[in-house]
């Protein structure tokens, strides 16, 4: 019988890993659904498959936080869940997030919303907002990634 492969132990470590992943990866996917409608409204997209190729990634998106931040909360916290996949093991954010154009301005009057799919990904990463996470490892300096909506 073949041996299991060994694991981390240090539950706080995987955790920490997974938030940090979690984030980079929600980034990444809300880049891409802000795209795909901005293809759409530009003519260069069919609209239809535009939300087609967004409904993907939106299930790809909850794949992920069940994966990741999902499989790694503690399912008997009655906390806040957004601030406990925010908050790395030594307390520090794992994504600030600050808003740089007023709301009225991005969210509600870009001219590509109504190719956009309002969930997954783009809910937490709101257009007019610029974001930076930082990495799970606080000595690692290349884990750093920002990003602009």
């Amino acid at each position: 019988m073949p041996t299991p492969p060994s694991v981390n132990p240090d539950v706080h470590d995987i955790a920490d890993r997974a938030k940090y992943e979690h984030a980079r990866a929600t980034q990444s996917l809300a880049t891409m659904q802000y795209r795909l409608a901005e293809l759409a409204g530009l003519g260069l997209l069919d609209p239809d498959e535009s939300l087609h190729l967004q409904e993907r990634l939106i299930e790809i998106y909850w794949h992920l936080h069940f994966g990741t931040v999902g499989a790694v909360r503690d399912e008997e916290d009655d906390g806040d869940e957004e601030e406990a996949d925010n908050t790395y093991s030594d307390g520090r954010p794992v994504m600030i997030q600050a808003r740089i154009e007023p709301y009225e301005s991005s969210d509600f009057s870009w001219e590509h919303n109504r190719f956009l799919s309002d969930d997954g990904a783009v809910i937490f990463h709101k257009l007019g907002t610029a974001c930076s996470i930082s990495p799970a490892d606080p000595e690692d300096d290349r884990g750093w990634a920002s990003a602009t909506f």
